[in-house]
């Protein structure tokens, strides 16, 4: 894009600034150069879109509508993504109004326009009070709906707990442990246990042909996670074997190319990261379908509280601030740190096997699922749920791995009731009942607590290092 058009934006915002009441004529030509190749010409336009909205609040419902459109692009520009952001801020209502009117005119849940995933406008919860058990539910790693340990041929009797609008290759599949026949299988499926099997072993077969491993065997049945099908397998390569995770993704049943492309992005990078408190990946492709194979989870924190004493619990989340640490240094946002997102190795000494697991993934979901379906509620920073708090990034994580600390010291989230309790206290007055009130915790850990938790990004640790130093620096007074 040439200098002219650098100019041209410049004189478009010089004179908004000295007349306001002009710039609704200016409107079209700047929502034009926020498909400028020069980045400077589509910050100057994004900027120009919020002065003018901010002299004029009735122009924001064709602004709101033009950044929409191009939210519709296979790839957003960032630009028209931070815009629509500040009119979210500002103009909460008048955004939301717009966004309904495009729902019902487009008969459709504009899920990818949200705010850098925020439950507020997700549409998710509705209005009611469920019960604490409902509250951010997804599936109990290790609990009666996880795996049942099944022998490879045979199927598994849980059913599918996934959202609506989502994919996977074992779509509508049920049948009692065991089975071996051709009867059709509960629920209407016309798809029998052993079309099942028959079905995940061709996957199987084609993730090998394209992967670095000479054999993959599955173990036993598939547990239901948040993002994918888990299957415990044997690797071969090499003439070496070795126990590993199979993932096999949701995918969403529209938008699919958009959202394959950037879940590649996120498993690539995932991918780079060689840290000992961090899920290790080791192959991953595309074909049948979004799939990796990961270092072997064996439970989360999810399962239940491990038996760990203060010492324990505070050198573990010091050990998974370092590699939290790690993902920063790499520009990587987790944004989804709750219990579940959290393995353990219950065997081992207490708290050496502790990693970070589902890395960046929600950064991809959010755009095309309800957020809540990935990250517990009850450990989501304030910026979640109000756009003023701004965006999800690496403070965010602070945030959620200072929630985890918490619940490890005190036996329960730093925030827990209903929804509705929820959204109001996590970004309200309400602070959290200190740790050591809580339980037999020395007082001077509630200041990192505090400290991790603030309702302001300003006023957390600046870094996930300097959260980590405080805890080792704990460490040696416990």
């Amino acid at each position: 894009m040439s200098s002219a058009d650098s100019e041209a934006v410049r004189t478009m915002l010089a004179d908004i600034i000295a007349d306001p009441e002009r710039g609704q004529q200016a409107l079209p030509r700047l929502v034009g150069r926020l498909d400028s190749d020069d980045r400077t010409v589509r910050i100057g336009a994004a900027c120009g879109l919020c002065l003018i909205a901010s002299e004029d609040p009735g122009s924001v419902e064709y602004t709101v509508r033009r950044l929409v459109d191009r939210l519709d692009d296979d790839v957003a520009r960032p630009e028209s993504i931070l815009a629509l952001e500040y009119l979210m801020t500002q103009f909460p209502e008048r955004v939301d109004e717009t966004l309904q009117e495009l729902r019902e005119q487009r008969d459709e849940e504009p899920l990818q326009y949200t705010r850098q995933g925020g439950f507020v406008r997700s549409g998710y919860f509705q209005p009611g009070e469920p019960s604490r058990d409902d509250v951010g539910r997804v599936r109990h790693p290790g609990g009666a709906d996880s795996g049942s340990g099944l022998v490879y041929g045979q199927a598994d009797e849980r059913g599918d707990e996934r959202a609506p609008g989502w994919e996977n290759s074992d779509e509508n599949s049920q049948s009692e442990p065991g089975s071996d026949t051709d009867e059709e299988a509960p629920g209407g499926s016309s798809e029998t246990a052993r079309q099942r099997v028959k079905r995940l072993h061709e996957r199987v077969e084609s993730i090998v042909e394209q992967s670095r491993f000479d054999q993959l065997m599955v173990l036993t049945g598939e547990v239901p996670g948040r993002y994918a099908h888990a299957y415990p397998v044997l690797a071969t390569h090499g003439g070496r074997e070795q126990a590993l995770s199979l993932r096999l993704f949701y995918q969403p049943t529209e938008n699919r190319q958009t959202f394959q492309r950037r879940l590649a992005g996120a498993i690539e990078q995932w991918g780079r990261i060689d840290h000992e408190h961090v899920v290790s990946l080791y192959d991953s492709g595309t074909r049948p379908e979004p799939w990796v194979a990961s270092q072997h989870v064996e439970a989360t924190l999810r399962a239940g509280l491990p038996d760990w004493n203060v010492s324990e619990i505070v050198g573990t989340v010091a050990r998974l601030a370092d590699g939290l640490a790690t993902l920063h240094q790499r520009d990587i946002v987790h944004g989804g740190i709750d219990p579940e997102s959290v393995a353990v190795e219950l065997e081992t000494e207490a708290g050496q096997r502790a990693r970070l697991d589902n890395i960046g993934l929600l950064t991809v979901y959010r755009w095309f699922v309800d957020p809540s379906t990935c990250l517990d509620p009850r450990f989501a920073a304030p910026e979640y749920f109000d756009a003023s708090f701004g965006g999800v990034d690496q403070a965010t994580d602070i945030y959620q791995l200072g929630a985890i600390l918490y619940y490890l010291l005190a036996g329960e989230p730093p925030y827990d009731g209903s929804y509705a309790d929820v959204r109001t206290r996590v970004p309200g007055e309400t602070r959290p009942t200190p740790p050591s009130e809580a339980a037999a915790v020395p007082a001077f850990l509630d200041g990192i607590v505090s400290k991790a938790l603030a309702r302001q990004k300003l006023t957390r640790y600046e870094t996930a290092v300097a959260f980590q130093q405080d805890l080792l620096d704990a460490r040696e007074r416990i």
